[in-house]
């Protein structure tokens, strides 16, 4: 249970939500990315000597190929801690999965601990969310359609971009990529690259996208700007890491964005977060039980103050 690559592909699904569609960043009581299954180490890569378009392309689609097969093998359940900065709130999570859903409880707000009365409301809330099949049942099937729509996007990635080397230290390259005149997008969310430029950091050691960077060149305009619009500038950062023996984790997600939607209604997005403190769960873990694994947090959190 992994939704990693859906904070891979947020820049086209912010493309989406300009036009009335897609998902959006992750809230309470919703899902939120998960950590692949221990892998045994993948075969060696070859890194091309030549800097040329063709043969940094492919060492991309080899890495892309490599997360999404991690991906689909991943079954992995985790308790970690969540830093969201959102709107200019800052919020503190306590985050445990089960088979099929995620339990986000808040722990403090802008840096304060919540009180007996917002404790209490959290753990009516969660209470809720446990009782509700329906709304459980709902969630799991938006994280199914999430995780396509998400592979789908990074599918186009090595052919969207073009590569050229910036730098290479240790096992870690870093590719600087603008967007290739030759792709042709087939939807609102693809032509999003369109207008990207950035960075891709490499580990070739163990094939995975350890780093994306990146910023609109140019604005994004969706049915000519009559369905909507991003604005030229706008910024995104995703960075995973290795949290165990062969398990990497989404770590860093931050998102700068403006823009017009459908009827004028205006797109800004600003929002950070960091996740760590990593912890396994067995498979056999139920909802209930990652409830209460959240709730011994708060005591936790409250003695650190």
């Amino acid at each position: 249970m992994k939704w990693k690559l859906l904070l891979f592909s947020v820049l086209p699904l912010l493309g989406l939500s300009a036009c009335g569609g897609g998902s959006s960043p992750s809230t309470p009581g919703s899902t939120s990315p998960s950590v692949t299954s221990v892998m045994a180490p993948p075969p060696p890569i070859s890194v091309p000597t030549p800097d040329t378009k063709q043969n940094w392309g492919q060492l991309v689609r080899d890495t892309i190929n490599h997360e999404i097969d991690a991906e689909a093998k991943d079954t992995s359940l985790w308790c970690y801690r969540k830093k969201q900065e959102k709107d200019g709130k800052q919020q503190l999570f306590a985050a445990c999965q089960a088979k099929g859903a995620e339990i986000d409880r808040l722990l403090a707000v802008n840096g304060q601990v919540l009180d007996e009365k917002h404790r209490e409301a959290e753990n009516r809330r969660i209470e809720r969310l446990l009782q509700n099949q329906g709304q459980l049942k709902k969630q799991a099937q938006q994280q199914h359609e999430d995780a396509i729509q998400a592979t789908n996007m990074l599918k186009l990635i090595p052919d969207a971009f073009v590569y050229q080397l910036e730098g290479k230290e240790g096992d870690r390259i870093k590719l600087n990529f603008t967007p290739n005149p030759t792709f042709r997008p087939s939807g609102h969310e693809a032509e999003v690259f369109h207008h990207m430029e950035g960075t891709l950091v490499l580990d070739l050691k163990e094939k995975r996208l350890a780093e994306i960077n990146g910023r609109l060149d140019s604005a994004v305009k969706f049915g000519g700007g009559l369905l909507g619009h991003l604005d030229k500038g706008g910024t995104f950062l995703v960075k995973q890491q290795a949290v165990g023996s062969g398990v990497w984790e989404v770590t860093t997600l931050d998102v700068q964005m403006n823009g017009k939607a459908l009827f004028f209604k205006t797109i800004t997005v600003r929002q950070k977060e960091s996740d760590d403190e990593f912890k396994a769960l067995p498979q056999s873990v139920t909802m209930q039980q990652a409830a209460v694994m959240t709730k011994n947090k708060v005591t936790e959190v409250s003695a650190q103050r």
